[in-house]
């Protein structure tokens, strides 16, 4: 029963996460745990679990007297996240690098077709689906990492990414033929084992996909 409990936890989180970072639940969205009873069909018991875990991970805030609601979002923070993805993914992308094998680099080749293939329909206009382009985008930032071989480095470009991702759902837009540019150049770099271009192209890919922010004031 246990194990069970700790499952439904589990997968209610990470539902709960999702419409965070998909925009389902917008910034500062009051959480009524009667109605996310109804939502999400778990305990009130549990929701406030769940969300008490969400509030340590940065996505909701959690105030005295007043419960839970989403976390805002600013320029400031995304900045910062920018700053934090930089540095925790190009030391991750290091140590793949570095332990570069041939199922990782099969599993890399693989995301980055798949992003490849939706990106070049978005810029053609045959798909336009954003959740479906991050989903993608973010499997390929994942491969990237996950052969660093560190579960916690791993754990925390997730959470680091996750925060960023939530911005690209609100305020960020897809810059067509240049992001696309910078994915494959990113791959041929890290499939080359060049560290220090591969890095240059991941902060350049990340900076610039702020100057496409579209967020009309510091705080909402």
């Amino acid at each position: 029963m246990d194990d069970y409990v700790k499952t439904i936890g589990l997968s209610t989180y990470e539902k709960i996460k999702k419409d965070i970072i998909f925009g389902v639940l917008p910034p500062l969205k009051k959480l009524k745990l009667k109605e996310l009873t109804k939502t999400y069909n778990a305990s009130i018991s549990t929701l406030r679990e769940i969300l008490s875990r969400l509030a340590g991970d940065g996505f909701v805030l959690s105030q005295e007297q007043k419960g839970f609601c989403v976390s805002p979002v600013s320029k400031t923070d995304l900045y910062e996240i920018a700053n934090l993805r930089i540095l925790i993914e190009s030391h991750a992308l290091k140590k793949s690098i570095e332990n570069s094998n041939t199922e990782w680099e099969a599993e890399l080749l693989s995301a980055h077709y798949k992003l490849k293939v939706y990106e070049n329909n978005m810029l053609n206009e045959k798909f336009n689906n954003k959740n479906d382009w991050k989903e993608n985008d973010s499997e390929f930032h994942q491969t990237l990492v996950k052969n660093c071989r560190s579960e916690n480095l791993v754990k925390l470009h997730k959470l680091i990414f996750d925060k960023y991702l939530r911005y690209q759902f609100l305020v960020l837009t897809f810059r067509g033929k240049n992001s696309i540019l910078e994915h494959q150049k990113l791959l041929d770099f890290t499939l080359e084992k060049n560290y220090l271009k591969a890095q240059k192209v991941l902060e350049e890919h990340i900076y610039r996909g702020l100057d496409n922010t579209v967020i009309d004031s510091d705080t909402y």
